[in-house]
């Protein structure tokens, strides 16, 4: 019979490894080092926080940056179910009228048929018609104060020289701007 000895040196270190091993604790560490330790902290499902200049949040357990238009692109997202009848939003206008009215088309039509059987549907049209003229005329009157404050006090032609644009009569344009909002408040029902 053939003895086999093993010649080399185990450390302390290498010790302790085999016997956790064998105990199975193999996540016990058999060293203790020093240095640089990060801070583990537990987050929980939806927290939201900042590191690093970045907010951050857990979706579905996975670690996710926030941008920051992120409630622009939750606006866009059509929801899989209408959140008013809580049915599949599978139908051909489901995704125009969830844009406007935030519920399928289905509650819609259901919402303007209430409407029209208790009398309310003229003074329901006549609210949305009206609330489109309110939002031209705001429209109109931004535009128009842009262009009354604009200033154009010239440009450097190619010759060097500077030239002068601005042939902007303001009083006209704020006379035509009064008129318009008269003719767009005549409008309303």
């Amino acid at each position: 019979m053939k003895e086999t000895v093993l010649k080399k040196e185990f450390r302390e270190a290498d010790l302790q490894r085999m016997r956790n091993l064998v105990q199975g604790k193999t996540g016990k560490k058999t060293s203790v080092s020093s240095g640089y330790i990060k801070n583990d902290i537990d987050r929980e499902e939806g927290e939201i926080w900042e590191e690093d200049g970045r907010n951050w949040t857990i979706k579905g357990g996975i670690k996710q940056t926030i941008s920051k238009l992120q409630k622009a692109r939750d606006l866009g997202k059509m929801p899989l179910f209408c959140p008013k009848c809580k049915t599949l939003m599978k139908g051909r206008y489901d995704a125009q009228f969830y844009n406007i009215h935030h519920h399928c088309f289905d509650c819609q039509i259901k919402f303007e048929t209430e409407l029209k059987r208790t009398g309310k549907w003229e003074e329901y049209q006549e609210r949305i018609h009206n609330s489109e003229i309110d939002a031209m005329i705001n429209n109109f009157e931004i535009w128009t104060d842009d262009l009354i404050n604009e200033s154009n006090d010239g440009f450097i032609s190619e010759s060097g020289e500077l030239e002068n644009w601005s042939k902007i009569n303001k009083e006209k344009i704020i006379k035509q701007k009064q008129e318009a909002i008269e003719y767009l408040e005549k409008l309303k029902k």
